[in-house]
Order: structure tokens, then sequence, then C-alpha cells
């Protein structure tokens, strides 16, 4: 039996191990011979060893795993192992000291200093990853072998009157008797801004960067002082500005009263940087909480999902008001605690439960209008920060982000309330696997206003990063532009130019204008040569969503068979033996991004589980 694993990232080697697994307990084959394609081999592209060592992860390392354990819901065999904490602390010297790998001592110096909710490098999850493999090897069953092949699969064509599969690369083609492929961002078509933009830099010999992972942004030309454009001021733009910072030898100092101060190292740029909303992700809140500890919802429960069954039978602003409660409720729950002990906190919050509208209880709380949770001030900050753009205004904002992260995610109000995105992941997603939505909704208002909401509040940098931001605007060498930012290519001056619309009068040029964001998921316009030839070949389809009105939307992925995760081909047949998961199947799964969190009955191992399961039950005589 040959099964060909098509990126070696966490979702690969997780697949991978489950496959070892399953193979060990049933001795189904005779021979299992599995092979990792990857042209960046273990860890695949984004978690590269050599990358840049300042640049962190925004997990906690003992959220992050890649063993099975007793809270995963699955048919195959429990393997426990070391999360990336435990393994800093117990396994990662020897596999170190072993291994000629590239930033060698500082993940040493890393993992010996390592606290379990900080934040690891990506270069050491990527050494995670490559000891990982190195397990998978040692531990092999005799009838089991395990290769890596690091080229780049660019089509896969079904053999006529045959149940395999032929895959080429480059330089290479073989045959396999199925495939799991789990691939992550890669590069779209240009639009037609970003073409005249990209145009208007080879006409002027400037530098233009299109949305692309940050790790590989290539500053090497950058000069001291110089003017640098940062578009969009997400996960991205925080590596860009630490690898134009830290990685070019500034450091910070930390007083006694936790204040930053930066020291530059005289060769970093001046960044500019902006987007639509002005301000940059709320820091993720010091972690509280411990092994395999959520909250549990109060208003999206079982009871109340069991009133909507059926396709369609959700209205979108009926979930998201659900869930603002749910935030709400912890919200209230740990202000209480905080700042009103004499309010019986739990009569509050059974009232808070049970009332028609749970605002009402607060209004005729004792709680100051000043504490209540304000979604709009939340989300739309610019309406209630003036001159956002002044250097001591933003400082203001990001110290305010900075102290309610720190409070923790088991006392601060807000963190604890933000932190209800990710405890009830798997809630969402069934309103997702499951088409509760009407198409409509599910494009407006969980596409729309749900993800940027989920993305905005919940997915931001450690609080760190917001710390280092505020010094790096009180020392000049970061600008932060006001609300709904505009950039251009200026035909007058051969430069870059960007304003915000709010203040169009303060306009900076720069030869340097980098998109700060990772390309959008989009099988139709992917760049991906593998996704192209699925698609042109009939094997895969774009998914595609029917609107009550009879027209057709693309929500961005590929589209796959929910509950085997194999292919759907053109003709809306799943395809035996073709399994993909993952990044590029993002709007029909949903958040795609996360790596495995232990403890949890985490969906990443659940769905390697349950995707190894299906291929043992569908490849019964293959031997």
């Amino acid at each position: 039996m040959d099964i060909d694993l098509i990126g070696a990232g966490p979702r690969g080697l997780v697949a991978a191990e489950r496959l070892i697994e399953w193979q060990r307990q049933t001795k189904q084959y005779d021979h299992l011979n599995l092979t990792f394609i990857d042209p960046y081999g273990i860890g695949g592209r984004v978690w590269p060893v050599g990358q840049p060592h300042e640049l962190l992860m925004n997990t906690n390392p003992d959220y992050i795993t890649l063993f099975t354990d007793e809270s995963v819901q699955m048919e195959g065999p429990i393997v426990k192992g070391p999360n990336l904490y435990e393994w800093a602390h117990k396994q990662a010297p020897a596999f170190l000291f072993g291994h000629q790998l590239p930033n060698r001592a500082d993940l040493l110096n890393e993992a010996a200093a390592l606290v379990h909710n900080g934040y690891a490098s990506r270069s050491l999850f990527g050494a995670y990853q490559r000891w990982f493999y190195n397990y998978l090897q040692q531990r092999l069953p005799d009838s089991v072998s395990l290769t890596l092949k690091k080229e780049q699969v660019v089509s896969i064509r079904h053999i006529d009157a045959t149940h395999r599969y032929l895959l080429k690369t480059a330089s290479d083609r073989f045959q396999t008797d199925a495939v799991i492929m789990a691939l992550g961002h890669y590069e779209d078509e240009l639009t037609d801004e970003q073409q005249a933009l990209l145009n208007f830099a080879d006409e002027n010999d400037l530098h233009y960067t299109a949305p692309t992972q940050p790790q590989e942004y290539n500053f090497t030309d950058l000069k001291a002082g110089e003017n640098v454009i940062l578009r969009g001021l997400g996960l991205s733009f925080f590596d860009a500005v630490t690898m134009l910072t830290q990685g070019l030898g500034g450091h910070f100092n930390q007083a006694q009263d936790g204040e930053l101060t930066y020291h530059p190292s005289g060769i970093e740029p001046h960044i500019i940087a902006g987007s639509r909303r002005g301000f940059p992700l709320r820091a993720k809140g010091r972690n509280e909480k411990g092994y395999g500890e959520l909250d549990r919802p109060h208003f999206l429960t079982p009871d109340w999902f069991s009133h909507y069954q059926t396709t369609g039978s959700l209205i979108g602003s009926r979930f998201i008001e659900q869930f603002h409660h749910e935030a709400e409720y912890v919200y209230y729950q740990r202000l209480l605690a905080l700042k009103y002990p004499q309010v019986d906190a739990d009569e509050f919050l059974r009232e808070f439960v049970a009332a028609k509208e749970p605002s009402a209880i607060v209004f005729r709380s004792p709680i100051v209008e000043s504490d209540y949770l304000n979604w709009n001030q939340l989300l739309n900050p610019a309406e209630f920060v003036a001159n956002s753009d002044k250097p001591e205004t933003m400082a203001d904002y990001l110290q305010t982000d900075v102290e309610a992260a720190l409070l923790g995610t088991k006392t601060g109000p807000l963190t604890s309330a933000l932190e209800m995105f990710r405890d009830l992941r798997d809630v969402v997603r069934k309103v997702v696997d499951n088409q509760l939505l009407r198409p409509e909704d599910y494009r407006n208002t969980f596409l729309g206003q749900f993800n940027n909401e989920n993305s905005y509040l919940s997915v931001g940098p450690p609080e760190t990063r917001i710390a280092e931001l505020r010094a790096l605007i009180q020392s000049g060498i970061v600008t932060l532009l006001g609300p709904s930012m505009m950039a251009e290519a200026d035909a007058q001056t051969h430069q870059f130019a960007t304003w915000s619309k709010v203040k169009p009068e303060e306009r900076y040029e720069a030869s340097w204008l980098v998109e700060a964001r990772l390309p959008a998921v989009s099988a139709s316009h992917t760049l991906n040569p593998l996704i192209q030839n699925l698609i042109k070949e009939g094997l895969g389809r774009p998914e595609r969503v029917t609107m009550e009105d009879g027209s057709t939307f693309e929500p961005g992925g590929i589209d796959v068979d929910m509950s085997r995760n194999e292919l759907i081909d053109s003709n809306g047949q799943h395809r035996t033996g073709l399994y993909f998961w993952g990044v590029p199947t993002e709007g029909r799964h949903w958040f795609t991004t996360a790596s495995p969190r232990p403890g949890v009955n985490d969906n990443l191992l659940r769905t390697a589980d349950a995707t190894v399961a299906d291929l043992f039950h569908t490849f019964t005589s293959v031997q």
C-alpha cells in the first residue's frame, strides 16, 4: 500500500503518525510505504528551523502538540507524547546537540528558558517537528517505511482502469494508491491593483512585495532611515516590524515599572504602516488556563442547537448575538469578581442566562456604564479614539491593551471574554460544518462580520509585541497612519505614496511597499500548480455556494466531502483516495490555521484520525 503525503508541516506529520499507529494496531497491510513530498522538507514552508529566530508563535507552547491524548474522540489508538513546552525541557537538548540545525545555539538557550505561558520561536516549533519526524522513524513497525522527497508535486492524474494515481514533480513521476494533501497558504494571481503596483516598481527601480509568507520578506537592499510602507496591521505586520528592528540588531530594555525603551542599532528604516481600521490586532491575553481547560458555553448549548437542525435554519444575526452573549457572560463573571465583590455573581449570571434581553440585567445592576462590554468600541476604536495617528494617543491605547492582556485569561474581564473566540471554536465549526446558516448569512454575517471579529480580537500577537510596538512608535522608528489607509503609485514623484483618508494632508513617500498580509485562500486564483492542475483535470473544484436567488459565490476554498475529507471533483463526486485538508479548504471548513492543542478534543487531531480511518476502511484489499 503506497500513500503519499503532500505537505510536511504539522498536519502532514500528524497524518503520518496516525497512519503508522493504525497500521501498528491493525496490521492491515503487508507493506505500508509512506512518502512525504514537500520542497521545503520537514516543517514545510511556514516552519523552517532557519527562519529569523526573532519571529514568535502567537500560541503558548503548552498549547501546542503533535500527539493525541485521551480527550480526542477518535477511532484510532491514543499515543501520547510531549507538547512543545515539555519537549523543550526534556527531549530538545539532546536532539539539538545531536543535529546540525540552523540557529542551534539560540534554540538551546531558548528551550532552557521557555516558560509554559510564554511564546516559543517559530524556529523552535520547526525543530520540534524535525524531532517528531525522527521519533516516527524510530517507531516504525517492520511493515512500514517512511521517506521524504524534497520536491513539489505539480500534477496528479488518475490511472485509467485502476484505483491508483500518477504524481508528477519537476523531475520525477511515481504511482500511489492514495494521497493526503495538507497544503498551506500559497500566492494568488495578482489583482489589477497589485499588478499595476508591481509594474510601477519595475519601471522605477522600486520594491513592491505582494502578499506572501512574512518570514520570506527580503529587506536586503533597504537602507538605514529609508521609508518602507507596510500595508496591514496584522500578524505579518508584526513579523515585518520585528525583522526590521530586533532582526537588525536593535533591542528593548524594560524598566522596573515595565516600561519598554527601544535602543536602535542605527540601521533601521523608518516604518510607515496602516490599515482600514487603523489599529493593530488586540494582544493575546496572558494564559492562566491549565491542561484542557475551557470555558463552557451557556448560550450556544446542545439544547439551543437542537432548535436548528436543518440546513439554513439559523439566522446569522441570531448566531452573532448568542456568541456575543457567551463572551459577555465571561466578561461580567470576571468583572464582578474583580471590581464588584458586593454583587451576588451567581445570581447575576443565572439571570443573565435566563433573560430574554441579557443586557437588561447589566443595566439594572450596580455596574457603571464605563465598565460595560461595548462591542462597537472594541471593533471600531477609531470612533472612540481621536487622533490615533498621534504617537502619544496610540501609545496610550496600546498601553491599555497590554494592561488588559496582562490581567490574564481567568482574571482579566476583557481578555477572558476574547478568549471565548478560541474556547468555542468547535462550537462555531458546528455551525459551518452543518451548514446551519442561510447562504446569504454565511457569506455576509459569518465570512464577513464574524470572521472579521475573530481575526481582529482573538488571533493577535503576544502582549510583548504590542508593548514593543508602543516603544517603537515613541522612538520614531514606526509611524502609524490614521484609519482608512490609502496607497498608490505616484507618477509625478516616481515613488509609492501613502496617507490616511482622515488626514490626507499628511502624506508619506517611499520606494518600498509591502503588502503585510498572507495571500487570501482562493482555489480559483491560486498560483499553486497542484491545485491549478486538480481543477483543470476535473479532480477538484472550487467550493461554490448557491444563493437563494440562484446566483453563486465562492468562499475561497477547494471543495471537499465534509465527512471524509476527500476531494469533490468537477462532477460533484468525491474522489476515492484523494484526501485534502487544511488551509486551502478554508471556507468549506473554518479556522484551518490553528496548530493542534492538547487536552481539548482538538479538531486537527480528530480530523487526522478520521481521515486515516476512512482510508483504512476504504482500502481493505490493497497490500
